[in-house]
């Protein structure tokens, strides 16, 4: 194998890397979005409190998985090199 073909199988695997970490943390922004809107919903006259607080718990622990996404990815780009 020369070094040109290791060189664009790297870049190819670097995109591909790149392409599942985006699509998770959009994944997971998609779900704190959703989380946080029936939360506040929840807190409207007339519903459940405690169902709200309990969409706002888990949006809050999944706005804690962003930078640990962020750092994964890039442990991942960073090992390949």
């Amino acid at each position: 194998m020369n070094k040109r073909h290791k060189s664009s199988r790297k870049v190819q695997r670097d995109s591909n890397a790149m392409k599942f970490y985006s699509r998770v943390s959009l994944i997971n922004d998609l779900m704190i979005g959703l989380e946080f809107l029936l939360g506040s919903i929840q807190f409207l006259p007339g519903n459940d409190y405690s169902v709200g607080v309990y969409f706002f718990i888990v949006g809050s622990f999944q706005i804690l998985l962003i930078p640990v996404i962020k750092l994964l990815r890039d442990m991942k780009l960073s090992v390949r090199r």
